[in-house]
């Protein structure tokens, strides 16, 4: 499904923020068959599903820092957001800076320490297609703080949450804006190790759960869980060869959108 812009505090990117930009180029291709493509003046690239922009291939954010999928949320005033973060005890990691005319980004890391980008849109909006297989269907906070992080992300976006009508009695959570989803929360308990902070994570839609953590495997990457049934799907969580940790998930045909 085309998607031409994003309301203000909804999941609007996926970046890929990693050390071997050629590497994980070639694995994701493999798996979700996307095409990068170079952007002019700049050291990212896009990756492309039907000539789409689907998600985006940046270097690590730090050297020596683990490889990652960053989550971006849009903003229509992106000083007046940046504000709102640190006056809800957030940090500002890399101030608001133009991306050529594409728009302007910001940093961001909540109270609890999970890493998030923000989008002002300029000629770009974001993701170019979402809702099928081989693009972002859904973005979740995991943190060990949910009290502390539904107060930082309703004083800044206004969410609400309340527990996830697919996963009655597991503690799932989903953000609201207003009365829509935008996102997910899970409490990070004794099976996340004490040395994983909190992080926001990707989910991609695929065709076959099944033959996606396969191919992954086949590929160098490494399966954390799953697959298994979780609401809407079959549900697996993977890590590339690099280190980035994603989901992927086979949307059941009755948890379809109409508009898909």
């Amino acid at each position: 499904m085309r998607i031409r812009g994003y309301a203000t505090g909804t999941p609007c990117w996926s970046e890929l923020r990693t050390s071997d930009t050629a590497g994980s180029s070639d694995f994701y291709h493999e798996l979700f068959g996307w095409k990068p493509v170079d952007l002019p003046n700049s050291s990212g690239a896009e990756f492309h599903l039907r000539d789409m922009a689907v998600a985006g291939l940046a270097p690590a954010l730090a050297e020596g820092r683990p490889a990652t999928w960053l989550t971006y949320l849009a903003s229509d005033d992106l000083a007046a957001t940046v504000e709102s973060v640190d006056g809800a005890a957030g940090s500002t990691l890399a101030p608001p800076a133009p991306v050529a005319e594409r728009g302007h980004c910001a940093l961001i890391a909540d109270p609890q320490g999970a890493v998030f980008g923000l989008w002002q849109r300029g000629a770009f909006p974001g993701a170019q297609v979402t809702g099928e297989p081989g693009a972002t269907c859904w973005n979740e906070l995991a943190t060990r703080d949910v009290a502390g992080a539904s107060s930082f992300y309703g004083s800044v976006f206004g969410w609400t949450t309340r527990p996830s009508i697919y996963s009655e009695g597991s503690g799932y959570q989903e953000w609201l804006r207003e009365t829509c989803e935008v996102a997910g929360l899970i409490e990070m308990g004794e099976m996340y190790p004490p040395q994983v902070p909190a992080h926001w994570r990707t989910t991609f839609e695929v065709d076959d759960c099944a033959a996606a953590v396969q191919r992954c495997q086949a590929l160098g990457g490494t399966v954390s869980f799953g697959p298994y049934q979780a609401g809407p799907g079959a549900y697996a969580q993977l890590t590339d060869p690099f280190g980035a940790a994603f989901g992927i998930i086979a949307v059941r045909p009755e948890f379809r959108s109409p508009l898909d």
